[in-house]
């Protein structure tokens, strides 16, 4: 058995120790028969994106390339055409991933230094350039104040191909990081333009240029970070060129699986992380994969990996119909929605957007498209499940550990606690769910449910379906029949004196609609019965423990 090199994203390093390695070389074979210069290529983190470029970066690179074309030995690419390209080229490969800031001073420091530390690795270079390219190497070289940060990849360039007198290959990965950061900290529109002319420099009709690679997890298009450039081939989610190369497909799975005697564990393998359809391919979530394989563990390992900052943010300030589609998808539907690809950070709190922003960062997934630009989409796999159950709640509603009680009292019958321990948590709710006389009933009712999502695993989560005589609003059905089970009606009052008279309608309501029949039907012979109404952050409860159709 191979070993396994977790966290190295270093192809060099992983092939010359023989860890275990899925050959993504086929992706050097399309690219080279590609005749774009400029790709941009977004997946979700962890994808294998970066692992992908240092590959191109050891196959192009002119430096070193002798010792470098022993890598791709017995891979797919050393048997093809494009075996002719290697070696061939300077290469620049400059990552963004770490460029983060509190502010637009600090961000251009750190790219003053990212740069700084990319030529560095140059430096040899120097000997060979005229005066003036010489001074304006060194102003970034030596991090001089009046250093062109704007035109440093598009001069680069310029003196890497007079050096070699062959063009440049350019490769950028994680090039949406600061530009997430700079949103996330407020500081976006001061930073745009730098952003715009430093890729737009490189990248459009630059004459050292033979071809570029940009990857990232949004595309930004139209935020003028591209403007003018009609060079740039998109490959998101949604296209199939290059599906395959960005996660691990099916049979790469089941081959692995073998060599490391876990084949018998490939259904739990499926249920925790398959589930992504890029361009029609369903691939699994590489980072995860290669942790199991190491582990031996099923557990969520990739949505452990990131802070959610942009995520947590974008949600926090949506609206709250947004939460109305997501109880859907906590339930394992999918829903349809338009997917805006052009990704506009000034409106990511339009819905469509994000939409965009949950698929691409890889907590949903396109099924199907249905109609040009709107697609199926759902909760990929029992990892991203584990996300919105745990990470999502805490975030957006509070204390995991509250709930738990709070739902241990409801689940026992035990009104007055649950009702107590409701009341702190409705005082204390995020700002996400900032209840007032506008709140429709839908919005405390995708409140409950959020707070029922860690019951999953012991009990079905029934919301808004036909039962009894009518339609439910919740039914919580115990997997363990000799547990009790639920049903909850909601009612929101006009106003707060009204709370007692409308939640005993919820309740009366569940007994003449018969809402817990098919409770009953199912062998539940113990089944609690809650009617509730809400007024802003006030609440009414009326609760009722049947046994049969006998009351006790």
């Amino acid at each position: 058995m191979r070993p396994i090199a977790i966290g190295v994203s270093d192809f060099r390093n992983i092939i010359a120790n023989n860890c275990f390695y899925v050959d993504k070389t086929k992706f050097i074979e399309e690219l080279v028969n590609d005749m774009t210069a400029v790709h941009l290529i977004t997946r979700p983190r962890r994808f294998g994106k970066t692992l992908n470029l240092s590959m191109l970066k050891y196959f192009y690179d002119i430096e070193g390339n002798t010792e470098n074309r022993k890598l791709f030995d017995g891979l797919y690419i050393s048997n093809f055409l494009a075996m002719s390209e290697q070696g061939k080229y300077p290469v620049i490969f400059l990552s963004f991933k770490d460029v983060k800031a509190d502010s637009s001073l600090e961000m251009m420091e750190n790219i003053a230094i990212l740069m700084k530390n990319l030529y560095d690795k140059f430096e040899y270079i120097r000997e060979k350039l005229n005066q003036s390219n010489l001074m304006e190497f060194d102003e970034i070289w030596l991090k001089k104040d009046n250093a062109n940060l704007r035109g440093a990849l598009l001069n680069l360039c310029s003196y890497l191909k007079e050096y070699y007198n062959q063009d440049v290959i350019l490769l950028i990965d994680e090039y949406d990081t600061p530009m997430v950061s700079a949103y996330e900290h407020g500081y976006y529109d001061e930073i745009k333009m730098f952003f715009t002319t430093l890729y737009g420099s490189a990248l459009k009709e630059n004459p050292a240029l033979k071809k570029a690679v940009l990857t990232g997890i949004m595309r930004i298009s139209k935020e003028n970070i591209f403007s003018g450039l009609n060079n740039v081939k998109v490959n998101s989610i949604l296209e199939d060129d290059f599906a395959e190369y960005f996660g691990i497909t099916e049979k790469e799975v089941e081959k692995s699986l073998i060599e490391y005697g876990l084949e018998e564990r490939l259904p739990e393998v499926q249920k925790w992380y398959n589930g992504y359809i890029f361009g029609g391919v369903r691939v699994y979530n590489p980072f995860s994969i290669t942790n199991f394989l190491d582990r031996k563990k099923i557990m969520p390992y990739w949505v452990n990996t990131s802070s959610n900052t942009l995520i947590n943010k974008v949600l926090k300030e949506a609206s709250s119909s947004i939460f109305e589609e997501l109880s859907k998808l906590f339930q394992r539907e999918t829903i349809n929605k338009t997917i805006d690809v052009y990704s506009n950070f000034n409106e990511l709190k339009n819905t469509e957007q994000i939409w965009y922003l949950l698929t691409n960062a890889g907590y949903l997934t396109p099924v199907e498209e249905i109609d040009f630009g709107k697609y199926s989409i759902r909760i990929p796999n029992e990892e991203v499940h584990y996300f919105f159950e745990r990470d999502f709640i805490r975030n957006f509603l509070g204390s995991v550990d509250n709930f738990d009680r709070t739902l241990s009292y409801l689940l026992e019958g035990d009104f007055d606690n649950f009702t107590y321990e409701l009341e702190n948590i409705m005082l204390n709710s995020v700002s996400c769910f900032d209840f007032n006389s506008n709140s429709k009933e839908s919005h405390y009712h995708v409140f409950i449910l959020g707070m029922l999502l860690g019951l999953r695993r012991r009990y079905y989560i029934h919301s808004n379906r036909e039962g009894g005589r009518g339609r439910y609003d919740l039914v919580v059905e115990p997997m363990d029949k000799r547990k009790n089970g639920l049903v909850i009606e909601f009612k929101v009052a006009k106003e707060k004196e009204e709370l007692e008279k409308a939640s005993e309608e919820a309740l009366a309501q569940i007994e003449e609609k018969r809402y817990y029949e098919g409770l009953r039907d199912r062998g539940i012979k113990r089944i609690i019965l809650v009617g509730i109404s809400f007024y802003q952050r006030d609440f009414k409860l009326q609760g009722k423990i049947i046994k049969g159709v006998v009351a006790i």
